[in-house]
């Protein structure tokens, strides 16, 4: 089983909990919108909420064909291999602990990086705002555990589900439209014979549309490049030709609404720093983000985590008898056969996981 099918399943299992969970949230708003329209006794009111209703069941529809083609997907995909099949895979039952470790490991660290997106966002405009970050070394520093932190908080803060929505994308060598298209996709459109201007204002459109008090856009453009170099007719476009012409749509959202939040990464497996310095690139990086410019780059550092990182995740998310001695020697092991490397001590911590996690049964 190669590596790539593997990523590809779990993220399209990320991508159906994320469509049933939104799924989720359009029913009960277009319920409620249901019972508002039989209590208002204004005709106008009620013929806006019918409109109202009418667009929720438009997403849902929409929304179901996007869950099934997935399903389809994710069912081809196992088909292809008896390892990526379920009794293999993340839904079986016995591969529970698998998922806690993800879901706990969220929380092992990133320091760093959460105080400068917390610095940012301070610096938020009440009625809306936006923020672009760049992460390198993003697959060897788990820069998705990251994200999925990221995600957490932004989705509590904001009634969890509630006009939440991820955008995942991936970026390959010179496949400017691939991005935009993904994006598109997201929001049911998938037009193929129009020009790249064209689609970039249809999306930008959409997004208009989908943004409501308190919303949340969650962009993530994932570069699948071989050489650094690679990523550098990426950045100038997605700024000038997409980021900067949503910003100028926001503006014009915001006379209307209030709260929203418009975040996108641009994520690198490669460490791309020499390529920040370049002419042609660096003007287009926020070096000092405080006060930040809202159409440039803000890089989030992903740093090694240490003896004291790995120990207080043990205590919150082991085995409460863990004593403190047998803590610190196993914080002092694992630190020392990884030398801190995010996805190496991600992978050692999963290895010992089931061990760490219950208590033994021995006599």
């Amino acid at each position: 089983m190669s590596l790539s099918k593997k990523l590809e399943l779990q993220n399209l299992e990320k991508e159906r909990e994320e469509l049933e969970e939104e799924y989720a949230c359009l029913e009960s708003m277009r319920t409620r919108c249901s019972k508002q329209i039989k209590g208002e006794g204004d005709w106008d009111k009620r013929e806006q909420l019918k409109i109202k209703r009418k667009n929720y069941s438009d997403e849902i529809d929409e929304l179901l064909k996007n869950l099934e083609n997935i399903e389809k997907k994710i069912n081809n995909l196992k088909s292809s291999s008896s390892e990526l099949s379920s009794n293999n895979h993340l839904d079986n039952p016995k591969n529970e602990p698998e998922k806690n470790i993800d879901k706990s490991l969220c929380y092992i660290d990133f320091k760093k990086a959460l105080e400068i997106f917390k610095n940012i966002q301070s610096q938020f405009k009440e009625e809306g705002d936006v923020a672009l970050f760049l992460m390198e070394e993003h697959l060897i520093k788990r820069g998705d555990l990251y994200l999925r932190r990221l995600e957490n908080d932004l989705k509590a803060n904001n009634n969890y589900c509630l006009n939440f929505r991820h955008c995942p994308v991936i970026y390959t060598t010179g496949n400017l439209k691939g991005v935009i298209e993904g994006i598109g996709h997201r929001f049911g459109i998938n037009l193929q014979e129009i020009s790249l201007n064209e689609h970039i204002k249809l999306v930008i459109d959409k997004i208009g549309d989908y943004l409501q008090n308190n919303s949340v856009l969650f962009i993530e453009i994932n570069c699948n490049i071989n050489e650094a170099s690679e990523i550098d007719p990426l950045i100038p476009w997605f700024i000038e030709s997409f980021w900067q012409p949503l910003i100028i749509k926001l503006k014009e959202v915001i006379k209307k609404y209030e709260g929203i939040k418009v975040i996108a990464f641009i994520t690198s497996k490669l460490l791309i720093k020499q390529r920040l310095s370049e002419e042609k690139i660096s003007c287009y990086c926020n070096n000092n983000y405080c006060p930040f410019f809202r159409n440039k780059l803000v890089k989030l550092p992903l740093e090694k985590w240490d003896k004291d990182d790995i120990g207080k995740w043990l205590i919150k998310y082991v085995n409460p008898s863990l004593v403190k001695s047998e803590k610190d020697k196993i914080a002092n092991r694992i630190y020392q056969e990884t030398q801190g490397l995010p996805n190496t001590v991600y992978h050692a911590l999963k290895e010992e996981w089931q061990t760490l996690t219950y208590p033994s049964t021995s006599c």
